[in-house]
């Protein structure tokens, strides 16, 4: 083994991950780009998870959003949320009815990221945290992002008196909480098959009404 031939699939690796993103990724694939054998590859890393994980740490030292690119291919420059991700955001239409608003926003969001395979990809993030840098860059390129456009929707509605006037920061963390509380640790032990759509619709309907006699106007 070789510090070069090393240094080579982590290059291949990454583009391939930045191209189909890691969870259409696979070893063959890594294995064809770079030529020579699967068994030789799997001498310097054991599986796509191991790779992913050198690929988070070098790029969490090199204080990038790459990373976050890796997982979400066409997401744009690395520092933007993913296609996905915007398209569920998009949906936060302040002039509209706010409980339909948000059932139609958190029924997009359970159905895309609450899937068993997205949720797979999710564990190896937690498993790489165990490093404060990665964990950081990670939740600052995306969770936060992606709650800080939730808590702006939360105040322009607030604003417009169709909420009660509270922390929009506070109510964005209490709404997600609702949305996932019935499936979120259920599909991080791998304890449930994948939501169908009549669990998504009847669990979002328990969440927004909870937050709407919480946060509804007086």
């Amino acid at each position: 083994m070789t510090e070069a031939r090393r240094e080579a699939i982590l290059a291949a690796a990454k583009t391939l991950f930045e191209e189909v993103g890691f969870e259409q990724a696979t070893m063959s694939e890594l294995t064809a780009r770079l030529g020579g054998s699967k068994a030789t590859l799997y001498r310097y890393f054991n599986s796509k998870e191991a790779l992913f994980q050198e690929l988070l740490q070098r790029s969490a030292r090199e204080h990038s959003g790459a990373m976050f690119a890796m997982l979400h291919p066409c997401g744009g420059s690395g520092n933007e949320l993913p296609p996905d991700a915007m398209e569920a955001l998009a949906l936060l239409n302040p002039e509209q009815d706010v409980t339909s608003t948000l059932k139609v926003f958190a029924e997009r969001g359970l159905k895309t990221f609450q899937s068993l395979r997205r949720i797979a990809t999710r564990r190896i993030l937690i498993a790489a945290a165990s490093n404060a840098e990665v964990g950081t860059q990670f939740y600052e390129h995306g969770p936060r992002r992606g709650m800080q456009m939730l808590a702006r929707y939360f105040e322009g509605v607030m604003n417009a008196g169709q909420l009660r006037r509270a922390d929009p920061w506070v109510a964005a963390c209490h709404f997600r909480a609702l949305v996932e509380s019935e499936v979120d640790e259920p599909g991080l032990f791998n304890a449930r098959p994948d939501l169908t759509d009549e669990q998504i619709h009847a669990t979002v309907a328990r969440a927004v009404d909870i937050f709407m006699r919480a946060y509804g106007p007086a």
